[in-house]
């Protein structure tokens, strides 16, 4: 009997320290999830003002809502090397207080402003592709479930950004400079609780060894790797383009600009249940590839519901597009977790994926605007984002393959 409590109570003191770690990885997690998205979409809806202010033409606010994308994957490939240099943790707490710093001083000037959004994009493309990592070590028996809250918290950030940006210029005079800065506030308290809680992760996110650095150009044969970036560029492509341009778009086609800009946050929320549970089902590799292909197709109705349907039924595609998008998102995370050769090349994989996914879905907002700009109808614009729905249901269902076989 006394042996046998000397053996629970070793038990106990060595899964204490990864029950502290899954802790601290759920709350990073969290963090990381609810700083990455309003930084972009609290922009969106004052793109009009932010050009009056700056004195953008049309053509300067397509680069400045295109410049986040792009970033996300020009930035990508440098995430294995800053966890290889500075670790996990610490990586994680740099890219913070860069998304915090930059947040705040981007509005100070025009030069400022475009240089600041370089920054932006580059810290929340690198906190995008070490998320995964979090997950593949630190939450591995349950990766389905932290996948999904993980994109919940992206769709929570989407739509606090979309629907405060306008109440907070309001709040504030109308004065667009400090009601950009505003936004640097939840990002502090975000790089207050990874100073906090990023210590007791340490364990769980190594530093990548020398020779898993010399095995990162072989992640390019990876099984899927293909499959999983052409269902992940598709699905962003899609995302970022109704990011930069929905609000836009209902309102040349008749409905007031306070509500235009609520309809970012309405496909933000619409889609936070499918954002927890997608990636959840994904866990199960039977069910994957039906997600996927029920996914593609919603992208496509609600495209082309906000395309050609009357304007009252604009709401009800872009709840559509909302739960399409946010599952879409959670499934496209979840196959980087599931399909990684192993966890300690989960960065490389995620860099790889994530930063060709994004830097061709960089092309979306920068390509409607110039088309927009040129003349031609909105609905025609988004007649081709049903070829990318098309293009994210033939990839999507190849990577489900993939990633069962993995």
């Amino acid at each position: 009997m006394t042996r046998r409590l000397e053996q629970s109570a070793s038990a106990d003191r060595r899964t204490s320290p990864d029950r502290r770690q899954g802790v601290a990885a759920g709350i990073l997690i969290l963090a990381v999830g609810l700083s990455v998205r309003f930084p972009i979409t609290s922009v969106s809806p004052l793109l009009g003002d932010i050009g009056d202010a700056y004195a953008l033409s049309p053509g300067g606010l397509a680069v400045l809502s295109a410049i986040p994308v792009l970033l996300f994957g020009l930035a990508s490939p440098l995430a294995p090397l800053l966890v290889a240099r500075l670790g996990l943790t610490r990586a994680l707490t740099v890219l913070l207080a860069v998304l915090a710093i930059a947040t705040l001083l981007r509005p100070l000037a025009p030069p400022l402003l475009f240089a600041g959004t370089v920054l932006v994009g580059a810290a929340i493309a690198l906190l995008g592709i070490l998320a995964p990592q979090i997950i593949r070590h630190a939450l591995p028996h349950r990766g389905g479930f932290w996948t999904g809250v993980y994109t919940t918290s992206f769709g929570v950030s989407a739509a606090a950004g979309a629907a405060l940006s306008v109440p907070v210029l309001h709040l504030l005079g109308e004065r667009v400079a400090p009601a950009l800065m505003t936004w640097a506030i939840p990002l502090l308290v975000a790089l207050g609780l990874a100073i906090g809680f990023g210590p007791r992760l340490a364990a769980a996110g190594p530093v990548v060894s020398r020779a898993a650095a010399d095995r990162r150009a072989s992640v390019f044969r990876a099984h899927g790797i293909w499959s999983v970036t052409g269902f992940f560029g598709s699905q962003a492509l899609i995302y970022f383009s109704l990011t930069a341009w929905l609000p836009t778009i209902a309102a040349d086609r008749g409905m007031p600009p306070a509500q235009a800009g609520l309809l970012l946050a309405w496909m933000s929320v619409a889609g936070l249940p499918a954002s927890l549970l997608a990636p959840t089902l994904a866990a199960r590799p039977r069910l994957r590839s039906g997600l996927i292909v029920g996914v593609a197709i919603l992208s496509a109705i609600g495209l082309a519901g906000l395309a050609f349907g009357p304007l009252p039924l604009a709401p009800v595609m872009v709840a559509v597009l909302g739960i399409a998008q946010s599952a879409a998102f959670g499934l496209g995370i979840a196959l980087i977790v599931f399909t990684a050769p192993s966890a300690a090349e989960t960065a490389s994989f995620s860099a790889v994926s994530q930063g060709i996914g994004y830097a061709f879905a960089a092309a979306g907002p920068l390509l409607l605007g110039l088309l927009s700009q040129a003349g031609l109808e909105w609905s025609a614009i988004l007649a081709l984002l049903i070829l990318a729905a098309a293009c994210e249901l033939v990839f999507g269902v190849t990577a489900s393959r993939a990633s069962a076989r993995g």
